[in-house]
């Protein structure tokens, strides 16, 4: 029997990742879960996941971005997958196309507004692990 494929999902909202969690084992994925940028990028580099799912706005000082930012330049991790997730338009009261730092590291089709549609998520999720 082949490995289930490993997410691991970064976000400072408890609430949140344990959603995301049960949705994603209930839907026949191992689960990594970090509450923050920095030790998201420590268990990724530990652990090598399949895919992320990434909150880029999280209090603290290693955000989203700069977690991105940290992955595309280390070798080992520049070709995992990530998908980020985020309720910054809700937040800032705006439209978040308009914003080029957020399509610096997500294009619009592996970017998720808060609150997200877990089933185009999972089509997602699964789309970018069959694409390799």
């Amino acid at each position: 029997m082949a490995e289930k494929p490993r997410v691991l999902i970064v976000d400072d909202n408890s609430d949140y990742l344990f959603v995301m969690e049960t949705f994603l084992s209930r839907n026949g994925f191992d689960t990594i879960t970090a509450q923050d940028g920095k030790t998201g990028y420590e268990l990724a580099v530990a652990e090598k996941p399949d895919i992320i799912l990434l909150d880029i706005m999280m209090e603290g000082l290693f955000s989203g971005f700069q977690f991105c930012k940290k992955k595309l330049s280390d070798p080992e991790l520049k070709d995992i997958p990530i998908i980020g997730i985020s309720g910054i338009g809700d937040e800032l009261g705006v439209n978040t196309e308009k914003y080029k730092f957020i399509k610096k590291y997500f294009n619009e089709d592996n970017f998720f507004q808060k609150p997200v549609d877990k089933e185009k998520l999972l089509a997602k999720i699964k789309s970018l692990l069959t694409s390799d």
